[in-house]
């Protein structure tokens, strides 16, 4: 599910099915050296939990993109994000980022850190490879934490 008006009323309604939040964070550094890397890890990012929402439609609503800054202080960005979405009925919170500078907010914030592939110049058929390999990656931290909470 995506964060429009249509699925939104679907999770009012079935908040106890529809628990999880899936929050892309790209990072947008504004030097012109990092400006292309940034723009395919977003596109690659963007891709990446497009793919899990769709693994997981039913379960997981997928919010627009977070983006920020290399002076943002990640900590509080992540804290006011799960703090908000908790108040609006979330159980389950999973931040999604191919900067290494979440690694060390981990733990507590559930960022799921996966190192950023170059998409613009694949075929479909490696994309979707590519896609898949990253998801069976990513699949069992979502159950892990799916299944301490519960």
């Amino acid at each position: 599910m995506y964060w429009n008006s249509k699925d939104i009323s679907v999770f009012v309604e079935q908040k106890e099915f529809v628990d999880t939040a899936v929050i892309p964070l790209l990072l947008i550094d504004g030097q012109a050296s990092k400006l292309k890397q940034n723009a395919s890890s977003a596109e690659f990012l963007m891709a990446l939990t497009a793919f899990i929402e769709n693994q997981f439609k039913g379960r997981v609503i997928l919010m627009p993109p977070v983006s920020y800054t290399t002076k943002t202080n990640r900590q509080q960005l992540g804290q006011e994000w799960d703090e908000m979405l908790k108040e609006a009925g979330f159980k389950h919170l999973f931040f999604v980022s191919s900067d290494m500078g979440w690694v060390n907010e981990e733990s507590a914030l559930n960022v799921i850190y996966t190192p950023s592939i170059p998409l613009e110049n694949m075929d479909r058929k490696l994309r979707q490879s590519v896609l898949d390999d990253q998801l069976r990656q990513i699949i069992p931290v979502f159950a892990k934490r799916w299944a301490s909470t519960t």
